[in-house]
This record gives structure tokens, C-alpha cells and sequence, in this order.
């Protein structure tokens, strides 16, 4: 059985080194664009090549991230940029953008292009799509069960990666916009504002249940107790989320999961408690084996809190300011740092600490009574919590060094009067020798000696190489100047390094994509429901082409004159019985693969289509139009016919979400499951109407019939007055999405629209409406 790869994250220079000398395998990180964590420090252009050629040399490949999707006025600046990595020998680039994927894999032939978690890769047919785009690794949504990460395995020969510790994203990625439609930094383009870790309410109907949590906020994952589980599935790539956490968290997790992977296949034993405290003494928001070990909603938030928790080490016995009693469980010293949870929250650094006498001490131990300055009021029976382990990191230290040796090495000296000096070099795979280019003469005073020549030889300071085995032949008879040895050295050690950076010729082949659509101008108000209700209202109002939602039961024929199509679940695990019988609205590409171009389809919005580059790829398998995302300003929007027709010599046939209540995401998790203590297909979202709720609105929560929620925008999008501006930009297919309206609203909305578009006088009733991203 193959060992799998072991991949930490870089957002530092210092996370880069730690990771490496900790045991990591490969490292992901990013530049200053194009990288889904736009808030981490990053590296600049130099920066990353300096960091795969000191990377390679330690054994270590290196994955550059260029995971956000693409805006047309973009793509010429990340070519020059993704040209001048490849150029540097990068090993792979990790890419959501499915026309970028697509452009990468013919361009760059001898490099790895890795589907970022971003594309929400989580089925069979998803799987098979990206392989024939060229992807050598697809990283599979984290929702991925896995038995379905079986199936997919013993069914697609492709490399997978999973996440196996770190921060989840509580939707399924590449499916969030809250963050983009409510702050506008989105979560596709790297400036995520982390809105699920905020405090929400839950409403049933018109009535809260239960107190304000942090009902959105998952736990961190962690499983390194399943690591046999996982290893023994196939998977080929372990991978730890954390480009935003400090270098001390990167290490010691790297470290963990490296001596779990180790033991495996070593088959020895490993103290699992003494890592897992570790890993908590770094980061965590508690711990949950995640969805792909089926983790049920109520294991997998955490609604106490939504950053560090550290871990528990007492509590507080009194209060008298500046100054708490706390009894402690762990030992505590000066440079720690604590939490105090409880009726009131603090959290600091230790300073100052005295015992009962009065003694002013700087550490305190397991069992003792102590007081701990303390800045503002806490309460007795508050918890103590130690957020920084100052003797964790100080031990970390040593990692984040430069100078740390990883690579062993077997060496000889040759050294005879008469011949010339020898000195070889191996790290097992690559052997250099060389010599003086004169032979050694004898010694009139002093000879140099076995060890001296040997202490010359072991110096290897700044380089990640140490001896392993280093011999030494002589006959103590012969005079070699020290700056001779050292030359040989260091010329044996640059002709090793150049061995080791040997790769293959770094490729750049121009290519381009096709157009595939049959342009079609005709204008048309479509219409997508989610009750049969709302159908039934949309078809007596004259709509012509109507989307339902596959959770409800339709017979197209009861409906003539009107094209009415299923709207293909954005989630779709488990493919059996799953098949395109028709004109479809599909929403994951999934649905594309599997269709193989047997009938016409419309793609919908989280296709996430935001450049020229993948709509022409995804016109090529017989689809009829494409939803713009949602992700598109106006000026992305307005401009795309046109920059189309530029590059493809055809236009394109769009349509645009102009009217609805946006999915602002859509999860695994269940906050209804979550608050009631359910498992999965609880059903109780069926029975009445769940909200969510904070000081914006509420948030209507709506089940996909696979038990996953959608989190929908209290405020609808509205671009009625910008349908002239749509029209001129080509835009032909203009589309209302119902979700929670009345028959009542729903008539408004459509008569004010078939007006507008006739360019007559319209009214529509809506105390709040938003332009989304389309209007900044």
C-alpha cells in the first residue's frame, strides 16, 4: 500500500519552514492573487520561487494555490503569473476555475493541475468530468463521505485529496455568497468575512427557540485517531487546512499527522492523547471527525464559541479586583495564555501571579490555589482556560529554523599521498564525486589526520543536509591545506544540489478554447419555483418555461403550451438511479458529465461561470445557455457578449437572475437537526417553516430533499430597472426565482416584469430589495 502524501499549509515564511522540517511531504501556499485566503500574509512572486527550489531540495514538493474564481480582465495578468511559476518548477497548480483548469492542463503539459475543494468535487460523474479536463488531482469536497471516496477510487483512476484537520467551512464550498452578497468580500475571491461565525437565532415559524448561539459555526476537524480508516480507502493526499493560522499550529498538526501516517506503516503504537492535547494547544473550536467520517450536526458545531478554546486547566474559585482566585488542574507560568469563560469572558497573557502568602511567583502548578491578575470582572465558577502553551511553542522553535537538517547523507574521503583528494556525496538516489586536480603530497611537519579531515568534511552548515555515515580513508601521512577540504566540500555539495533540482523541462503550449453555442436571440422570462403551488401560478400567468425543483413531483404533460424543466440538485453523492431525462436546469457539473450531450441543458448560477473562458467550455457539451454568477459586478456582466464575440467570433446565449431571494449557502448541516438533537432526515423542516435570525432578518432555511439546507437571503435581489441595460449588453433570458413567495407576490412580481420588459409602465411592491453584486 502506497504511503499517502502528507500536505500542510504556508500562509508565512516561518509556516513554510516549520511545515517542511515537521515532516510534510508537500506544501500548499499562495501569492498575493488569485489565492482563496487573501487575508493570509502570502509571498510575493520571488518569494514563491525561492521557495520550491529550497523546498525541492528538501524532498518537499510545493502546490501553489490559485483557487478564486476568474474575472475576464484577470486572466492575462494570472497567465503571466502561473507562466513564471511553471517556469520555476512548481509541482502543481491548485485551481478552481474550471475554464482556467481547462486552460492550465493544455498549457501546462509537464505540470499538476490539482480541482481545488472550491470546484465542490463529490461525486462519481464530477470526478470523470474533471479528469477529462486534464486534472491529475481532484480535492474532493469535505462533505464527502467516505464510502463515496471508495467509489470514486475504485472507479476513476485519478489522485484524491482529502482534508483530514483544520477549519471547516460549515456550506459546501463554492456554493457560499453570503459573505459576498451581504459584505461584499467573497468567499470565491479570498476576502471571506466569516458570517457563519457569527451568532444567530432559530425561529420556527414567528417563534425564537432557544437563546442566541453560534448556531452556524462548525468545530475544527480533526482525525488523526482514523488516520488507518482513511489511509487504508486509498486516499493519496492528507491535507491540513491553516494558511491563516500561526507557524506553531502549522508544526505541531504536521508534526502529529506525520508520526500517525509513520506508525501505521511501521505498525507501532502511538499516544494518541499526548498529540490530540497538543494539537488542542494550538488551535482548536473543539473537535469533530467531519462529514466524511459521518458526523451527525449535533457533533459538529460548536454554538459556545467560534475561535480558540485552548484547553481546560482550572477554575475560578473568587474575584476581587485586580485579581481572580483560580484553582488550577495543569501547571501555569508567566508568558501563557488564558481565557476565562463564564458569565463574563477575558482573556490575556500572564503577567502576574501570587499565592495565597503573598508571594509573587512565576509559575504555578497542577493542584495549587493562585491568584492571577485579571483586568476586568469574572465570576466564581467561570472556567480557566490556557490558550497559549509558552513551553509548546518554545519547543517548536527549533523547526522553524533554516538550518534544520532533513536530508541524510552517505559520505567518503579519499585522501593518499600520491593521488588525487576524493570526496563522494549520496543521498541514496543521487551520487557525486570529485577530486582535486593534483595529487596529494607528503607531510614535512603535520600530517592531517583522520578526524581532521573528517571535521573538515562534516561541515554542512546551511545546507538541509546531514551525515548520516561519513568515511574516511587516508594513510594520516599526507599535507592538505583546509581550504582545499572546504572547496571540495562545498563544490560537492552545489553539484548534489543541482542533482537533486534535476526535473522535467517546464512546458508552456498556447491553446484555446472553442465556442459551442448555437446563438439564439429570442427574449424570454423564465421562471424557477420550488413548490408546485408556484408552478401552477407561474404556468396560469404565461409563463412559458418554467424550473421546478426536483423535490417536487411534476407531470409535464399537465402543462402544454410551456416547457418545464427539473432544476438538478446542487448535491448529488450518491448517482444511482440519478439521470438527465430531458431539458434540464443542472446545477453541478456532475450533471454536465452525465448528460454526454444527449439532451439540451441550461446550467445554473453555481456552475459559477464568471469568464468568457468557462462559458465556452461549458458551451461545448450541448448546453443551451448559461446563468451568469451571481459573483459578476456590472461591469463584468454588461461587457461579457461582447469580450465573447471578441475572442470566439459568436455570441453567447446568457441568462440572468434578475428577481429572488439568493441562496446564500447551502450545508450538510442542520441547525434544526443541531437544535433538537436529531440525526439526519429529522424531516421537521417539512412540517413548519425554520428560520434564521440576526439583526439583518431571517434567514428562510430550506431542505434540498437530501437533507442539506438552504440558507436563503432575506432581502431579494431586484434588477428591474437594469433590464435595458441587460438587453443592450445581449442578455436575452431574464429568470425570477420563487422560493418562499406567495401566490399574491408572486403575480406582482411577474406582471411588473413582462411590463418592464415590454418597456410599459410597471409598479412592484417590495419594502427592501438589493442589486447584489451587480450594482456595488
Amino acid at each position: 500500500m502506497k504511503k499517502p502524501e502528507l500536505l500542510a499549509p504556508a500562509g508565512t515564511k516561518e509556516a513554510f519552514i516549520g511545515a517542511i522540517n515537521a515532516g510534510a511531504n508537500a506544501i500548499f501556499m499562495a501569492g498575493h492573487r488569485f489565492g482563496a485566503r487573501a487575508f493570509a500574509e502570502n509571498f510575493n512572486q520571488q518569494d514563491l520561487i525561492e521557495a520550491i527550489e529550497y523546498a525541492h531540495l528538501r524532498d518537499v514538493a510545493v502546490f501553489i494555490v490559485v483557487n478564486t474564481l476568474t474575472f475576464d480582465d484577470e486572466v492575462e495578468d494570472l497567465l503571466k503569473y502561473t507562466d513564471e511559476l511553471v517556469k520555476a518548477h512548481v509541482d502543481a497548480l491548485i485551481v478552481q476555475d474550471i475554464g482556467m483548469i481547462s486552460i492550465f492542463a493544455k498549457r501546462y503539459p509537464n505540470t499538476a493541475i490539482h480541482a481545488s475543494t472550491q470546484v465542490n468535487a463529490h461525486n462519481i460523474h464530477h470526478v470523470k468530468f474533471l479528469k477529462d479536463l486534464g486534472v491529475k488531482r481532484v480535492i474532493l469536497a469535505r462533505e464527502t463521505s467516505i464510502d463515496v471516496i471508495r467509489q470514486i477510487k475504485q472507479t476513476v483512476d485519478i489522485e484524491l485529496e482529502v482534508f483530514i484537520h483544520g477549519a471547516l467551512c460549515v456550506s459546501f464550498s463554492g456554493n457560499c455568497l453570503i459573505s459576498s452578497i451581504l459584505n461584499k468580500r467573497s468567499g470565491n475571491r479570498g476576502e471571506c468575512a466569516y458570517n457563519c461565525r457569527l451568532p444567530y437565532k432559530l425561529v420556527k415559524d414567528k417563534t425564537v427557540i432557544g437563546e442566541e448561539s453560534y448556531l452556524m459555526s462548525a468545530k475544527d476537524l480533526m482525525t488523526l485517531e482514523h488516520i488507518d480508516e482513511l489511509i487504508e480507502a486509498g486516499i493519496d493526499s492528507f491535507k491540513i487546512e491553516g494558511r491563516m493560522r500561526k507557524k506553531e499550529y502549522v508544526t505541531q498538526t504536521t508534526m502529529a499527522y506525520r508520526k500517525a501516517i509513520d506508525a501505521y506503516f511501521e505498525n507501532k503504537p502511538i499516544d494518541y492523547s499526548t498529540e490530540i492535547d497538543k494539537l488542542k494547544r494550538v488551535f482548536n473550536r473543539d473537535y469533530t471527525k467531519g462529514y466524511m467520517l459521518n458526523e451527525i450536526p449535533k457533533d459538529l458545531n460548536n454554538d459556545f464559541r467560534p475561535n480558540h478554546m485552548g484547553v481546560q486547566i482550572g477554575k475560578v474559585i473568587a474575584y476581587q479586583a485586580p485579581l481572580a482566585l483560580v484553582q488550577l488542574t495543569e501547571d501555569l507560568k508567566n508568558g501563557d495564555g488564558f481565557r476565562i469563560v463564564g458569565e463574563h469572558d477575558y482573556g490575556n497573557l500572564v503577567t502576574y501571579m501570587k499565592r495565597k502568602n503573598n508571594t509573587v511567583i512565576k509559575e504555578a502548578f497542577k493542584g495549587e490555589t493562585i491568584y492571577l491578575e485579571v483586568k476586568e470582572k469574572v465570576y466564581p465558577e467561570s472556567l480557566l482556560f490556557k490558550t497559549l502553551d509558552s513551553d509548546l511553542e518554545k519547543d517548536l522553535v527549533m523547526y522553524q529554523s533554516k538550518e534544520f537538517k532533513i536530508v541524510p547523507l552517505s559520505g567518503m574521503v579519499s585522501a593518499f599521498v600520491g593521488k588525487p583528494l576524493q570526496f563522494s556525496l549520496s543521498d541514496g538516489k543521487h551520487t557525486v564525486t570529485l577530486s582535486l586536480d593534483k595529487d596529494l603530497e607528503y607531510a614535512m611537519n603535520q600530517p592531517v589526520t583522520e578526524d581532521k579531515i573528517a571535521e573538515a568534511f562534516k561541515k554542512l552548515g546551511g545546507t538541509p543536509y546531514y551525515f548520516e555515515a561519513l568515511t574516511v580513508y587516508t594513510d594520516n601521512v599526507c599535507f592538505i591545506p583546509i581550504k582545499e577540504m572546504n572547496e571540495l566540500r562545498r563544490e560537492a555539495v552545489i553539484a548534489l544540489n543541482q542533482k537533486r533540482l534535476e526535473t522535467k523541462e517546464a512546458l508552456i503550449v498556447p491553446n484555446s478554447l472553442q465556442n459551442g453555442f448555437k446563438y439564439d436571440n429570442k427574449q424570454r422570462l423564465t421562471v424557477r419555483v420550488h413548490t408546485l403551488a408556484q408552478l401552477d401560478t407561474a404556468y396560469r400567468l404565461g409563463v412559458e418555461e418554467i424550473y421546478y425543483e426536483d423535490i417536487v413531483k411534476v407531470d409535464p404533460n399537465a402543462y402544454p403550451n410551456a416547457l418545464v424543466c427539473p432544476v438538478t440538485k446542487r448535491i448529488v453523492e450518491d448517482i444511482k438511479g440519478f439521470d438527465i431525462i430531458g431539458p434540464t436546469l443542472v446545477s453541478e457539473l456532475g450533471g454536465i458529465y452525465q448528460n454526454q450531450n444527449r439532451f439540451e441543458i441550461i446550467t445554473d448560477e453555481f456552475i459559477n461561470i464568471t469568464n468568457i473562458y468557462t462559458a465556452a467550455l461549458i458551451s461545448n457539451y450541448n448546453v443551451k445557455r448559461i446563468s451568469l454568477s451571481s459573483e459578476l459586478d456590472a461591469k463584468h456582466v454588461l461587457g461579457f457578449s461582447d469580450r465573447y464575440f471578441k475572442t470566439f467570433g459568436s455570441y453567447p446565449n446568457l441568462e440572468m437572475v434578475v428577481y429572488g431571494h439568493k441562496d446564500l449557502m447551502i450545508s450538510k448541516y442542520c441547525p434544526v437537526a443541531k437544535t433538537f438533537g436529531y440525526k439526519p432526515n429529522c424531516r421537521l423542516c417539512f412540517k413548519d417553516q425554520y428560520y434564521l435570525q440576526d439583526h439583518i432578518g431571517k434567514y428562510a432555511l430550506l431542505n434540498d430533499g437530501h437533507c442539506n439546507m438552504r440558507v436563503m437571503d432575506p432581502t431579494p435581489l431586484l434588477l428591474i430597472d437594469q433590464l435595458d441595460a441587460l438587453k443592450q449588453a445581449r442578455i436575452h433570458t431574464f429568470r425570477l426565482d420563487f422560493t418562499t413567495e406567495t401566490e399574491k407576490e408572486m403575480k406582482s412580481i411577474i406582471y411588473a416584469f413582462k411590463l418592464a420588459l415590454e418597456k410599459k409602465p410597471y409598479r412592484i411592491e417590495l419594502s427592501r430589495f438589493r442589486m447584489g453584486n451587480f450594482w456595488s
